[in-house]
């Protein structure tokens, strides 16, 4: 299985495990965490108006705890990405991402009962340290896991993915005749005029009936949407660099057409896709 759901921003597919740091999981999660931590350590039966206050807090630090967490995963995605080297991400992030979002759960938590309570309700209570920490890194040792448990499930529908769409063939009109083209044989999909062209390794141009949009949601993950206009394959790329106001110039190796220069661009928003897409696809630090 791999989630669908789409970077609003840069258009790639949101990875199975960050998925869990988008709207509305994003707020179902702490939502689900608080009511939890209500029922373990709280007697319903005795509940009072103040409870309320005591949930909406608790949803806050839960919030903002989550949020801190995909930043650290933010900055372990850089240091150690999980396509790199798993076990050192898996121990890294069960050592020092935990300790690191435990001490901020307990000063978020000392902060807001130093603001709403005085520091009456919780600052160094026993109960709180020896009763609520251990909860909370209960909580985070599931969630690690729930996080590692849809990367492993994402890599596997994604690796199924990729192969059926490196075997599938697709109908192409070449010339008069239609032939059968694999995406192995495919160097980059444009568009004109409305039009979708296709130029295999042979540097030969053939039609389609289908739309970038179409294969799009087709092509394997050797493939990249440069633009608007074309999606290319890592096998068409000859060289890139750096541009102005954070934009990539890419190199082309001859195509053989004059529909597409030979030096195309990827947006400033794609940037920084396009060079996690190439280091994956060519192996590359």
């Amino acid at each position: 299985m791999i989630f669908r759901k789409r970077n609003k921003e840069t258009g790639v597919p949101i990875q199975g495990q960050d998925v869990l740091f988008v709207r509305p999981y994003i707020w179902l999660i702490p939502l689900t965490i608080t009511a939890l931590n209500f029922l373990i350590t709280y007697n319903l039966k005795e509940a009072e108006a103040l409870f309320v206050l005591y949930f909406i807090l608790d949803f806050a630090i839960s919030f903002l705890t989550i949020k801190f967490y995909a930043l650290g995963i933010g900055v372990l995605d850089r240091k150690v990405p999980l396509d790199k080297d798993f076990v050192k991400r898996v121990l890294y992030q069960f050592t020092a991402h935990t300790l690191a979002v435990v001490v901020f759960n307990v000063l978020m938590n000392e902060l807001f009962d130093n603001i709403f309570f005085s520091g009456e309700l919780l600052s160094l209570s026993f109960a709180f340290y020896t009763q609520d920490v251990p909860l909370a890194v209960i909580f985070l040792l599931l969630f690690h896991s729930a996080y590692f448990g849809l990367y492993l499930m994402s890599e596997r529908g994604k690796n199924k993915e990729g192969n059926a769409s490196t075997k599938m063939k697709i109908k192409v009109l070449n010339g008069t005749a239609f032939v059968l083209l694999s995406f192995e044989e495919i160097q980059c999909i444009y568009s004109q005029f409305g039009a979708t062209y296709i130029i295999n390794h042979d540097l030969n141009k053939c039609t389609s009936e289908k739309t970038l949009k179409d294969f799009e949601e087709m092509v394997p993950s050797n493939f990249f949407r440069a633009n608007r206009q074309i999606i290319i394959s890592n096998t068409a790329i000859k060289a890139y660099k750096s541009s102005s106001y954070g934009k990539i110039e890419l190199d082309l190796k001859p195509l053989n057409t004059c529909d597409i220069e030979e030096t195309i661009f990827i947006s400033r928003d794609k940037a920084s896709s396009f060079r996690a897409w190439f280091r994956q696809t060519h192996n590359v630090d």
